[in-house]
Order: C-alpha cells, then structure tokens, then sequence
C-alpha cells in the first residue's frame, strides 16, 4: 500500500496540471466556449462568452441556451438540434443570429456536442465564433449580386424593346423609301416625256433660254431617276435574304468591270484583274459591291490625265480583305465619316454626278456578310476602298 501512494499522488498531479491547462486554454481562448447541463441550462461560460453577450457569470449561469438566440431563429434552433441528436449526429453545426444583452444582434457560427455519461447524455458543450462580418460580407454581395441580376434583367428588356422599336423603325423607313421611290418613278416618266415632247414639237419655235430651260428640266429628271433606283436599291439590299454560296472574287470583279464600263471606258483606263481569295457570301450582292466601288473608281479616274485602277485582296486568319484603288481625285481623311453614308457627298453635281447611296449600299451589304468597310486617301492622289469578309461565317 505504501509504495502506491506516490502514483496516486503523481496522477493526481497530472490531472491537476491538466485540468489547469485545459482552464487556461478555456480561459484565454477568443472564441466563445461553455456548457450547459442536460435541460441545456448554462453552467459554464469563459470571459468571452460573457464579454460578448454582456452578461455576469451570476446572470448567466442557470439561463437556456435558446434565451441567446434571436427569438425568431429559436424555433428553428430548437428543431436543428432534436433532429441532430435523436439522429445520434454528435457533432452539429450551426449559423444563427445572437443577441446580447442589449438586445444587439451579431451573428455566430457554432458546434455543438453532447457530454455522455453511462450511455446518457448529461449536458453541451459548445465552441462558438463571431462570424458576423462574414455574413454582413455575404449578404453585401448577394444584394450585390441581385441588384447585377435586376439592372442585367432590365438592361435585357430595355434591349428587347429598344431593338424592336429599331427594327420596327426600320421596316416603316424601308416600307416608306420603296413606296415613295416606287410612286415617283411614274411621274417622273411623265415629266421626261413630255420633255421630250416639247422639244421635239416646239424645238424650232423654242428660244435659246426655252431650249435650256428643257434641258435643265431633263437632266434633273433623270437626276431623280437615278436617285429613285438607287434607293429602291438600298431597300432591297435589305429586304434580300442571303444566299450564301462560295464566289470567285476575281472572276465576278472582272465581269462587273465589262458590264458597268463602255468600251470608250475599257480603252482609257488601265486596270488588271489579279488572283484573288475566293469569298462565301451572296453572289448578287457581291456584284453590287463590286459595281458601286468599281464605278466609283471609273468616275473619278476619268477626270485624271493618268487613268490607273488597281484591285486585289488578301486572306488573314479571320478575315479576307478586298480593295479597290484609283489614281482620282481622292478625298481628305478629315472627311473619311461622311463617305458611307446615305445622301452624304464630298463633291457637287457639277464636279462629280452621283446620287450619295451608292457607298451606303456596300457598307450594308458587307455588314449584312458580318464584314466592315473603310476608306484611305489624299486630295488629288486617289483613294482606297477597303471591304472585308469573314473568312467563316
């Protein structure tokens, strides 16, 4: 019996360093920690548990654990927890809102575990930590989140209805120029008739001033004549459903050069038709592109002592590039916005005819094709038309 006494003496001394560590450890912890006895009423809470919760150890002590939560959440608390045991989880844990003794709330996350005797459970213990600046974290980016899905929903529609307006816009604005161009060509018909008439009945008894005066009034007719057809034009390049098919660049450049040049023309200008990347796209519209650049080039050509057009295209990764260049009376880059659009012109009747759609047409058949157009020149040095084709659509 003697020689076991310094053993006992020497457990009881372990526990003891033990048991004084474990107060420490307790004691000097940051998060909350404490236990409760079977019915879940405190009987245990470290210095921050009670500087958290604003309490005194004698105001704690006794008091449910369910008192801690917010009233709202103790219901579900409540139900966590008997779900959690009598399903033998005994480990559980939990997110809830806390209030103190003030009644502020902050938020905790939470484990909890049973303390078993002989098979029984004898009371909690729990390790809890402040997670309030999370969940205010968290809850910032979801409204966050939200308020990105509203404005994105909204922005959406906004989109849907500004497009439909565009389009619907769009649809009166074509319904419109075709009927408009398609009604003036009758009267414009009559006007060039009867021009013609009176100069051929009345040519004798005409003076110079009434000869002249028929002449001004032919040649604004056929003027608007060809403003009129252009424009049907600009509406069927629109309307046109694409018929997308694989095009000979050079080949269908070099027949749209014959067509739209006399022979007169053929005989003035230089030009030479190289190999060139084939294109997908629609074969009608490509040769509108090509006649519009091309009679661009022969018009301002003409009006030059050196007469010289050069065409030619080249392929990238993605796109494949076409280009029409003229030695003509070119433009100043100052100017290259006003190229493309509809009526737009950098030069008077009496310089240049033309009607000012002809370059609207090829920007809109080449986005039609998802490609872009763009333009270089110089003052009396010539210009360069650019257009661009995806390589694949």
């Amino acid at each position: 019996m003697q020689n076991q006494q310094p053993d006992l003496q020497t457990l009881y001394e372990r526990l003891r360093e033990s048991e004084e560590k474990y107060r420490r450890l307790v004691e000097n912890a940051a998060d909350i920690i404490y236990r409760t006895d079977g019915e879940g009423r405190f009987i245990y809470m470290n210095p921050v548990s009670l500087r958290m919760f604003g309490y005194t150890e004698e105001e704690f002590t006794g008091k449910h654990y369910l008192e801690l939560f917010h009233p709202n959440f103790r219901n579900k608390a409540r139900q966590f927890y008997a779900t959690q045991f009598f399903n033998g989880r005994f480990t559980s844990y939990l997110e809830f809102p806390a209030v103190n003794k003030e009644g502020k709330q902050f938020w905790l996350g939470q484990n909890v575990q049973p303390l078993m005797e002989e098979g029984q459970i004898i009371g909690f213990q729990a390790v809890a930590r402040d997670i309030t600046d999370r969940v205010h974290a968290e809850d910032a980016m979801r409204k966050s989140e939200e308020e990105v899905r509203t404005l994105n929903a909204e922005l959406e529609q906004r989109v849907i209805e500004r497009t439909m307006q565009l389009e619907n816009a769009n649809r009166e604005l074509e319904a419109f120029s075709y009927s408009v161009s398609h009604d003036l060509r009758a009267p414009l018909l009559t006007i060039n008739g009867f021009s013609h008439f009176l100069a051929e009945h009345l040519g004798e008894k005409l003076d110079e001033e009434g000869k002249r005066l028929l002449t001004v009034i032919r040649s604004n007719t056929q003027m608007m004549q060809n403003l009129v057809s252009a424009l049907l034009m600009l509406s069927k390049t629109n309307k046109k459903e694409l018929e997308m098919v694989a095009i000979d660049m050079t080949a269908l450049a070099e027949e749209t050069f014959l067509e739209i040049a006399s022979p007169e023309v053929v005989k003035k200008i230089h030009i030479e038709f190289p190999s060139m990347p084939q294109a997908h796209g629609d074969k009608l519209l490509m040769r509108q592109v090509w006649s519009n650049l091309l009679s661009n080039a022969i018009k301002f050509t003409l009006a030059k002592e050196e007469r010289t057009i050069t065409i030619g295209g080249h392929s990238d990764e993605n796109r494949t590039i076409y280009f029409v260049k003229d030695s003509g009376a070119g433009f100043d880059m100052k100017d290259v916005g006003k190229l493309f659009g509809v009526f737009s012109r950098l030069h008077t009747d009496e310089q240049f005819e033309g009607t000012g759609i002809g370059l609207s047409i090829v920007r809109r058949v080449v986005h039609r094709h998802h490609g872009d157009v763009w333009a270089e020149g110089m003052p009396d040095k010539g210009a360069t038309f650019y257009f661009s084709l995806p390589v694949k659509i």
